[in-house]
């Protein structure tokens, strides 16, 4: 029998939260649907993006989870890098944009793929849309792991694997206080 994620994560180590939450916490997405989903999303980026020589973007730290994936699959000329940004730090709701690091190529020029595991209500994903064209970037795509459907968007990505309804999700690259990013499926918290 496998074991539950409440055990999994049942160490002394590892905060009670989020022991409990990982208990109450429902999977919605299962590893082979998540595969499934990046191999159509590679696929289509492939075709778009194979004579274009991009800079692949990786949204830390949620975003290098679906980075590494996508990176096995799209077998064409690219360079990547990443840039840390976060909205959440140990909160469930999103907050100010805060900018911790960056390293990659020179973006001048070059089309920029933008990889984010999770696309809410767009903030972050349109602030690097923005940085990436400030940083003369002569085009920017983005894709997502998931898309919340959310009624407001600051703006969309041009591809996205999954779909969800707007709950807190870990897995994936996703957290809950930082535990559960190495899930290979997606799970939801109690709504």
């Amino acid at each position: 029998m496998k074991p539950s994620l409440a055990d999994l994560f049942a160490l002394d180590e590892v905060p009670n939260a989020v022991t409990q939450q990982f208990g109450l916490a429902e999977e919605i997405c299962s590893e082979s649907e998540v595969g499934a989903a990046v191999d159509r999303i590679a696929v289509a980026l492939t075709v778009a993006l194979q004579d274009m020589n991009p800079v692949v973007i990786a949204i830390m730290q949620g975003g290098l989870y679906f980075t590494g994936m996508l990176m096995q699959r799209m077998v064409f000329p690219l360079q990547q890098g990443y840039v840390h940004v976060g909205r959440y730090g140990e909160e469930t709701t999103g907050g100010e944009l805060v900018w911790n690091a960056s390293n990659h190529p020179p973006l001048g020029g070059r089309h920029v793929l933008l990889v984010d595991d999770i696309l809410d209500h767009g903030i972050t994903l349109k602030a690097l849309h923005d940085w990436a064209l400030q940083e003369n970037a002569s085009g920017v795509t983005s894709a997502v792991l998931v898309r919340k459907r959310v009624q407001e968007q600051a703006i969309e990505a041009d591809y996205c694997a999954l779909q969800c309804e707007d709950r807190f999700l870990f897995g994936c690259g996703m957290d809950f206080s930082e535990y559960g990013r190495n899930l290979p499926s997606i799970y939801a918290l109690p709504g």
